[in-house]
């Protein structure tokens, strides 16, 4: 089960890139509306669970439970924000870092140990990525600051999955969400207010873009990588993720006959073999994954 709703995850998550472009919303707004949203569809169906979780926290459970929906939040804005101070290819290079990223913090943190299948499952979907963007990659020093911020978000992402997986053995699953997308949704409204992105005054197919984003990259997505991060050791999930750049190009180049903002997307013979490249290190990762994730949820 755990390995399933990885893929499915990661297949969800990636359809967020081409909603985002679709929406058009403002950074800090866009991750405002997604998270929001979805703690209202969720608290009807939480709210009681949540409240027998937080009963059982202590003071640090309860300070890393703040501390994962905040930094949930701040992935969010940072990530919407970090494509507008560099480029597309950049973003793609340095999700490389997000894994081992997780790799690091699992083993300093959560005591994780860092095998060899983790790092030549790392070298695969790294290189892959490598080649994926080395057409069109180019190092510009003006796009230091975004080239920051794609990194900022990814350990904020790590470090939140990190303090989820020391407190999912100790909360629901309805629970831990409910208090992620509340803590999460008001981190980045005060982002939006404080930024001025505006929340409302969008159109109706603005509107459109923005509940798919809602719904499936968001509830569906990331929903079950915060269900996973119970039995996966973090460095895995943050893994899965980065096949989400390639399979949000391929939706991008598969529909750019039909809407005009994906007219420019693109995939040669070199994209496709570093894609393809990429997916075997992630699959290599999710095969080795699954046995930790079955020996934890056997109990």
């Amino acid at each position: 089960m755990p390995l399933f709703a990885m893929l499915l995850g990661m297949f969800a998550v990636a359809t967020a890139p081409p909603l985002i472009l679709l929406a058009g919303v403002p950074p800090f707004a866009l991750a405002a509306w997604r998270l929001v949203v979805v703690a209202l569809l969720l608290l009807p169906f939480c709210a009681a669970h949540l409240k027998r979780d937080l009963g059982k926290l202590n003071r640090r459970e309860l300070l890393y439970l703040l501390a994962s929906g905040m930094l949930y939040g701040l992935h969010f804005g940072l990530f919407n924000l970090a494509f507008s101070h560099t480029s597309k290819e950049s973003v793609v290079v340095l999700l490389g870092a997000q894994p081992l990223m997780a790799a690091a913090v699992g083993a300093l943190w959560l005591k994780e140990s860092i095998t060899r299948t983790m790092l030549g499952a790392s070298v695969l979907a790294i290189g892959g990525l490598g080649i994926f963007v080395w057409h069109d990659y180019t190092f510009d020093a003006s796009h230091l600051a975004g080239d920051a911020l794609v990194l900022a978000c990814g350990l904020a992402i790590v470090l939140s999955y990190s303090a989820g997986r020391k407190l999912r053995p100790r909360m629901s699953l309805r629970g831990y969400l409910g208090a992620l997308y509340v803590l999460g949704g008001l981190t980045c409204l005060a982002g939006a207010l404080a930024s001025g992105d505006s929340l409302l005054g969008y159109g109706n197919q603005q509107w459109f873009w923005l509940i798919c984003a809602v719904l499936v990259p968001t509830l569906v997505g990331h929903s079950l990588f915060h269900y996973v991060v119970k039995y996966v050791p973090v460095f895995y999930v943050n893994l899965t993720i980065l096949g989400e750049p390639i399979l949000s190009l391929l939706i991008m180049y598969l529909l750019r006959d039909r809407f005009e903002v994906f007219r420019e997307s693109n995939l040669t013979p070199l994209q496709l073999a570093g894609g393809l490249m990429l997916m075997v290190g992630v699959g290599v990762g999710l095969t080795a994954g699954r046995k930790p994730k079955m020996a934890e949820a056997a109990p």
